[in-house]
């Protein structure tokens, strides 16, 4: 048994989140982004919804809530800078949509000046998932474009000052070549700088199409050793394993294994014999068809159809 399991938490539950259909995900930049990263190189824009236009933004968020979704990640691509494409122009139909409907909106953020923040926020964004990367030779070596690891730290205060409801850091395990290198460095980054509604754990999956599609996927060990890390700093938060990560039979439950015993509390398709596994650990499971960073406060929103233990 692990005692940081038991000990530090806020409750006996282990949520198992399933995004779709009721959460999906749109590219407010279609296919595009002007940067290319060794771990993506867009091939994860080609799994979403393409809304680029606000008309089609808006079009495609009503057709959502006639559907039964709860809400919806808005993520794509990035400009040269690490902003969002396209995110500036949408805006003012974000805010349209939080008026005339409930669906919760997740927005992964890129990185965001003080003015754009105070823009996120006046919008109506309810969650804020920002990507955190420690190292400066990772954002050199893996997104090669010109920014620092300061530049994620100003993007969390940014959020914070401006008052963003619920801020997610997302930190990337083994995203240096599948190996650690200033994930404890983006932990220390976050607690400096804001205060995380969750923290959402992911690792670096090797991808086809990538130019890292051969590389070797992060060892468990260092996926416990990053989460208990985590559950150190932030002793009262809960910690996701998120939906990026291999699923190579041989790994994904070492993985998952190595995820719960550290501390997870939240994790998105956890397999069969993880949930066993948490049960023994005496957690109640509670299935919840949303993301995994989806805040405590926000699942009263949920009706008993989308969500049941």
């Amino acid at each position: 048994m692990q005692e940081s399991v038991y000990t530090i938490g806020i409750d006996k539950f282990f949520r198992a989140y399933y995004v779709w259909p009721n959460f999906p995900s749109i590219s407010m930049s279609g296919g595009r982004c002007s940067l290319r990263c060794k771990h993506c190189n867009h091939t994860y824009l080609h799994n979403m919804l393409y809304a680029t236009r606000p008309e089609q933004l808006l079009r495609t968020c009503k057709k959502f809530t006639e559907n039964g979704a709860i809400g919806f990640l808005l993520s794509g691509g990035c400009n040269k800078k690490g902003e969002m494409l396209n995110l500036r122009k949408l805006l003012p139909v974000i805010k349209k949509i939080k008026r005339e409907t409930n669906l919760i909106i997740k927005l992964h953020t890129g990185l965001v000046n003080q003015d754009l923040a105070e823009s996120i926020v006046d919008a109506g964004i309810d969650i804020a998932s920002v990507e955190v990367v420690g190292s400066n030779k990772t954002i050199k070596n893996i997104f090669n474009f010109d920014a620092t690891t300061e530049a994620y730290a100003e993007t969390l205060a940014n959020l914070q000052s401006a008052g963003m409801p619920f801020i997610v850091p997302h930190i990337c395990i083994g995203l240096h070549y599948g190996r650690l290198n200033g994930e404890f460095n983006a932990l220390r980054m976050i607690k400096e700088n804001c205060d995380p509604s969750s923290l959402v754990m992911i690792v670096f999956r090797p991808t086809p199409g990538t130019p890292l599609e051969h590389t070797v996927a992060p060892h468990p060990n260092d996926v416990s050793t990053t989460i208990k890390k985590a559950k150190k700093l932030f002793p009262t938060k809960d910690i996701a394993l998120g939906c990026i990560r291999p699923r190579t039979k041989h790994l994904r439950e070492k993985i998952e294994l190595a995820a719960l015993q550290a501390g997870v509390t939240r994790m998105e398709i956890p397999s069969k014999n993880t949930l066993e596994e948490a049960r023994k650990m005496g957690y109640t499971i509670k299935r919840i068809e949303a993301c995994c960073a989806l805040p405590k406060e926000l699942e009263k929103t949920l009706t008993n159809k989308k969500m049941s233990k």
